[in-house]
């Protein structure tokens, strides 16, 4: 288990990373693609973010850099997939991020049965 600094890091450098990969694939694309587009291809871009980088590696940009890994709560490998996939719709949930203020552990966290821990 780790603290609620590491995460806080954590959510930092991943929404640093994903603005920045967004803005630059808007401004490259900025002729071909419509406001109302855009909207969804920032949504997209969001999931695939977390749930790619997740489900591959268990572990985000941000993750990596403070040395953490998304783990499964179960121990069984074979929901995993499911699980990232829960985790990752979680955070568009308005009060995810409210759920900080009350435990280390985030509501996609729990609702997943998934943990960060140290490397």
């Amino acid at each position: 288990m780790i603290n609620k600094t590491l995460r806080l890091i954590n959510f930092i450098i991943d929404t640093g990373i994903y603005l920045l990969l967004m803005i630059l694939f808007l401004v490259t694309f900025r002729t071909q693609i419509n406001q109302e587009n855009a909207k969804w291809i920032s949504i997209a871009g969001y999931f695939l973010y977390y749930f790619l980088f997740e489900y591959f590696k268990g572990q985000t940009i941000g993750k990596m850099f403070t040395k953490t890994i998304v783990e499964s709560q179960t121990g069984n490998r074979n929901n995993f997939f499911i699980q990232i996939l829960g985790r990752t719709l979680m955070r568009f949930i308005p009060i995810d991020i409210l759920s900080y203020l009350f435990s280390v552990n985030g509501l996609h966290d729990w609702i997943s049965k998934t943990a960060i821990h140290k490397l």
